[in-house]
């Protein structure tokens, strides 16, 4: 199980995965930089095997518009380049607003835990 562990101040980006799925859990404001090793985290668990990935903003509930256009190019990366499957978890409400404003829910789907995620992109 690969982890993928950045401090920058109060942010941190941790990977894990489970039954074949990538998942990218965030702390912290997601900001430009933030982002961008989110994008880190995600390119590092690109596979030829799988292409399901879970970007879990749990603990990360805010998110500004650079870290949005971040986010907006991993779900371009996993889903019209690798034609992969990609859920976001824990969403907070104004961040759910931002993502159905943009069209990330159309490229992505919202869950409420990790576990309804992974039930969602399991084989």
């Amino acid at each position: 199980m690969p982890i993928y562990i950045l401090v920058m101040g109060k942010f941190l980006v941790t990977t894990a995965t489970e039954k074949g799925i990538f998942i990218v859990r965030s702390s912290g404001y997601i900001d430009e930089k933030g982002g961008s090793e989110i994008v880190k985290a995600v390119q590092s668990g690109i596979t030829k095997e799988s292409k399901k990935f879970i970007l879990n903003f749990k603990d990360s509930p805010v998110i500004n518009s650079q870290g949005i256009s971040q986010i907006i190019e991993i779900a371009e990366i996993v889903v019209d380049e690798l034609n992969g499957d990609l859920d976001y978890v824990g969403l907070s409400e104004s961040a759910y607003g931002v993502f159905k404003m943009v069209g990330l829910l159309q490229i992505g789907t919202p869950c409420q835990t990790e576990e309804e995620a992974i039930a969602d992109l399991a084989d």
